[in-house]
């Protein structure tokens, strides 16, 4: 059977409709499917967190602890120190540093650079607005007298750390800590060999006798044997003498002092007496006479008879004398060792 013109046209036409049908069908399926697709990667990318490259926290700049075995962690080298303790003054301008704020000492000289400085008080009598006022971003402290201080002070959003120094090695750690805080770490190297150098240049004259000594502290409130932890003591014993003391009895409210009396020194009959005095000379010098030399036994001392009572200066053993270390070696030496360091002035 043949098809006419035009059935065969018309089914052409059908032919070529649904073609276009089928096309536009699967092309609108594959663009849904691709913006389906999009759209999920979009969610994904909302609920995930933003890419980045790794970032590391910022180290701090130094953390450490304390005397009182706090932890204490500056996040930036201070720019503001007020210092309430006379060994900590002087070592932080002897390691090229310097201070907002100070302390008073009675007896104690602070550095000349320092004079300047304002002052918050006595080393016992702090006044606390006065330092708050400096806005410092860290206290040295001393933790006998400072305790209370700590917590007014950090409620104000300033460090305060409570340190101490016991030996001449502790005193170089000390130097080492504190040139990190003043940012002069490349000078102290230098600083502390020439320290070492002129130390032993002292310590390599002794001649290796043995001598003996006791050391009075003198306060308002009376006189006590040292028998251990200052820096006088040590001084002595690296000139080669020997503390008759170490053997008493301590003190019911310190373990590194014992009881005065003028039989104990009669007893222990030392070579050499050196006294320090705590606060004002003129009330130790009023203290000394009242209650040693008005006593008849004192004449009777080898000590005194051989004219070997020294009171010493406060700032050179009393307090750590720091990288001045070698001139309490020298003062001491000249007093004990007279033929080999010459007079004392």
């Amino acid at each position: 059977m043949q098809l006419s013109k035009k059935k065969i046209h018309y089914i052409l036409t059908i032919c070529i409709i649904a073609v276009f049908a089928l096309v536009a069908s699967a092309c609108s399926g594959t663009q849904t499917s691709s913006t389906q697709e999009t759209g999920a990667r979009d969610q994904e990318e909302l609920r995930s967190p933003e890419k980045t490259e790794p970032t590391t926290a910022k180290e701090a700049y130094i953390t450490f602890q304390d005397a009182t075995n706090r932890t204490i962690t500056l996040e930036q080298r201070p720019e503001r120190i007020v210092a309430l303790t006379p060994e900590f003054l002087d070592l932080l301008y002897a390691v090229g540093g310097q201070a907002v704020g100070r302390m008073e000492a009675m007896g104690v000289s602070i550095p000349e650079e320092a004079e300047g400085v304002a002052s918050v008080g006595t080393v016992s009598q702090i006044n606390l607005e006065q330092v708050v006022a400096l806005k410092p971003d860290l206290v040295i402290g001393q933790a006998r007298f400072h305790k209370e201080l700590v917590q007014s002070l950090e409620s104000s959003g300033i460090d305060v750390a409570l340190m101490s120094m016991s030996s001449y090695e502790d005193m170089k750690s000390k130097a080492e800590w504190m040139a990190k805080i003043a940012g002069t770490e490349e000078q102290l190297p230098e600083k502390l060999q020439a320290l070492d150098d002129r130390v032993n240049e002292v310590l390599q004259q002794l001649p290796g006798e043995q001598r003996t000594f006791i050391n009075l502290n003198v306060t308002p409130g009376g006189i006590s044997i040292q028998k251990d932890g200052t820096t006088g003591l040590e001084i002595a014993k690296m000139l080669g003498l020997t503390n008759v003391a170490e053997t008493l009895a301590s003190s019911p409210d310190s373990p590194t002092t014992s009881p005065y009396s003028m039989e104990t020194l009669a007893k222990q009959n030392p070579d050499y007496i050196f006294m320090i005095i705590h606060g004002q000379k003129a009330l130790g010098d009023k203290k000394i006479k009242e209650e040693l030399e008005s006593n008849p036994a004192w004449a009777s001392i080898g000590a005194v008879k051989e004219q070997r009572v020294i009171v010493v200066p406060s700032d050179l053993f009393l307090t750590n004398p720091g990288l001045h270390y070698d001139e309490s070696l020298k003062y001491l030496a000249k007093l004990v060792y007279p033929e080999i360091f010459g007079d004392a002035e």
